[in-house]
């Protein structure tokens, strides 16, 4: 779950940082207009959006580094290299919910360069002394819901 929320928060950083940098090199100062609540009696105000920096900011006090965003000069494609880990799980979320066929197994080993995976369900605890493992964690649907390593 803190996976995602950092992802999340990950995302939202990368799109005001390019929003920014988008603007500056359009020479524009100007501000993001959020709307005001639709008017009618019935209608309810749509919460506003959080406050972001402008640039990706290091997690205070974690020790966890951040990912590497860039975006080259000129171009409108944005490219966020995520944090290597020691057992490759930072290649593999094209493969989030798919079914631990043989074949996807064979091609999760592929991309990660290794066969040291296993394929255990979720909450099962992570061997902290195998940094170089990738787990694969399985929902009770039986599809594979996140990769992490141990």
């Amino acid at each position: 779950m803190a996976l995602k929320t950092f992802l999340a928060l990950a995302a939202a950083t990368v799109l005001a940082a390019c929003h920014q940098q988008a603007q500056n090199a359009a020479g524009s100062n100007a501000q993001t207009v959020v709307p005001g609540p639709p008017s009618g009696r019935n209608a309810s105000a749509p919460a506003a959006p959080a406050a972001l920096p402008a640039t990706p900011q290091p997690s205070s006090g974690s020790g966890t580094p951040t990912p590497t965003i860039s975006l080259a000069n000129g171009s409108t494609t944005l490219t966020v290299t995520p944090v290597p880990t020691p057992c490759g799980a930072e290649k593999l979320s094209d493969y989030a919910n798919l079914l631990p066929t043989s074949t996807a197994k064979e091609e999760i080993a592929r991309t990660v360069g290794h066969h040291d995976i296993r394929y255990v369900p979720l909450k099962t605890p992570l061997d902290t002394n195998r940094s170089d493992r990738l787990t694969a964690e399985l929902g009770v649907d039986g599809r594979i819901k996140k990769f992490a390593c141990g």
